[in-house]
């Protein structure tokens, strides 16, 4: 007598469905993260953060244990902490007795047993925003500064003790490479289990631009010397380098961009090279050529 494959594939899988419906009938003690949803009174702030999940051993059916953990998943501790308290713990019997599921389960143990809380008064604090964003342009183009954030600044609203120690509040990590075209994207702010951050995400823009170049001839050397004293050459060529639209705007201008200058620590080096300082717009390269000038006193011939 031959069965066909339809056939034992069918039973295979009802013998694999009833074993299952027996075994689930048992009764297990299973460990599993609970989250743990502590609710603080209104004008109150958790100085230190309390754990979001606590260990939990139910013991229940494995019908039971399948829909709280895997399928309804409702499953959780909900305390609300006592007004008008500076600090506490919370004990395994207090966690006990605020457990929640929709299905029927015993709770074994729940680890740790005791948690410790402070409570601080509300405040709220506004700060500036720090974009974590790097961003860098493809080759042929370049990032314009400065980066924009809007808004500038956040407000945070916790702890006394705590919102008092924060100077700034960062974004979420964000990076972005080898880009053609300005970045405009909004970003999270990050995230503290004991201090609300407002606004939740800010606008950042990075501008990209393809690169423009502009030569400068005869820009005089800022330099303060003395009687009987010459720089040579007086006067340098410089490239500068930076975005096409900053460029631009150099050309419309009548004024020179930059400033070029020699450092104070350079000038009694008589008869030495000196290497010029170039004082140019944020975001612009700039080159000076010659590299190297030289100071010197002018010896009268005739005496």
């Amino acid at each position: 007598m031959r069965i066909s494959i339809r056939t034992a594939a069918f039973s295979l899988l009802l013998s694999a469905l009833l074993w299952l419906y027996i075994t689930l009938q048992a009764e297990y003690d299973v460990t599993a993260p609970v989250p743990l949803d502590v609710r603080v009174p209104a004008d109150r702030s958790l100085e230190i953060p309390l754990p979001a999940e606590v260990y939990v051993t139910v013991r229940g059916s494995g019908w039971n244990l399948l829909n709280a953990l895997y399928l309804d998943r409702s499953i959780r501790i909900a305390v609300e902490l006592p007004a008008r308290t500076k600090e506490g713990t919370l004990t395994e019997a207090e966690m006990r007795a605020q457990f929640r599921t929709a299905v029927p389960l015993r709770v074994v143990r729940i680890e740790p047993s005791a948690i410790d809380y402070r409570l601080d008064v509300l405040v709220q604090k506004k700060v500036p925003v720090l974009p974590r964003v790097e961003v860098s342009a493809a080759d042929g183009y370049v990032l314009v500064p400065p980066m924009v954030v809007v808004p500038d600044s956040a407000v945070l609203v916790g702890s006394a003790r705590v919102v008092d120690s924060i100077s700034s509040w960062p974004t979420e990590q964000r990076v972005h490479q080898r880009e053609r075209r300005s970045v405009v994207t909004l970003v999270p702010l990050e995230r503290s289990p004991i201090v609300r951050v407002l606004p939740e995400r800010v606008l950042v823009k990075a501008a990209i631009e393809p690169v423009g170049e502009l030569v400068l001839y005869d820009v005089p050397v800022s330099v303060s010397l003395r009687a009987g004293e010459q720089l040579v050459p007086s006067h340098v060529t410089a490239l500068l380098r930076g975005g096409l639209r900053t460029i631009e705007r150099f050309l419309e201008s009548d004024s020179i961009p930059i400033r070029v200058v020699i450092p104070a620590s350079q000038l009694d080096r008589d008869g030495e090279l000196i290497a010029p300082t170039v004082e140019a717009p944020k975001g612009i390269e700039a080159v000076v050529m010659p590299r190297f000038l030289l100071r010197r006193r002018i010896t009268d011939w005739r005496q």
